[in-house]
């Protein structure tokens, strides 16, 4: 008996594994170009910046991501805000006006964008290349909200 729950025990082990590793992670934390004590140091586009070990928000608090085109037609994501994520990200707007924020995707920095303003019920991530996001950034932030 205690045989057969042991191997019941590591097959499921093995399944979570496997399975676990393959949800992509996506969290907003509070960001800075400079060190902040206790702030995790990550690399973003050749770039040193501190993040915050804090979630802010996470994929439960977007209601839905979208591939979309900014005002002068670069690629971006659309990001829609549940009612608890519309609340937490415009205080961690105001909390960080003029100051980073890193969009993390399995542990990775994959955008660190300037708050400028306050950001209410959705957002639009654009990236600062050419021609915005790249396609394989766009793809892993949808991917990774909305695989719930």
């Amino acid at each position: 008996m205690y045989r057969t729950f042991t191997q019941i025990a590591w097959v499921v082990l093995i399944l979570f594994a496997g399975i676990l590793p393959a949800q992509a992670q996506f969290t907003i934390r509070a960001a800075s170009d400079q060190p902040a004590e206790g702030w995790n140091r990550m690399e973003y586009n050749n770039k040193t910046v501190w993040v915050s070990p804090t979630v802010s928000l996470s994929a439960a608090d977007v209601l839905r991501a979208e591939p979309a085109r900014g005002p002068d037609g670069r690629m971006a994501v659309g990001v829609f805000f549940t009612e608890a994520g519309k609340k937490k990200m415009h205080d961690l707007s105001i909390a960080q006006m003029g100051k980073l924020i890193a969009i993390v995707v399995d542990g990775n920095v994959i955008f660190a964008p300037l708050i400028r303003s306050e950001i209410n019920g959705e957002a639009q991530i654009t990236g600062n290349d050419p021609s915005g996001l790249t396609a394989d950034v766009v793809d892993r932030i949808v991917a990774s909200v909305n695989r719930k």
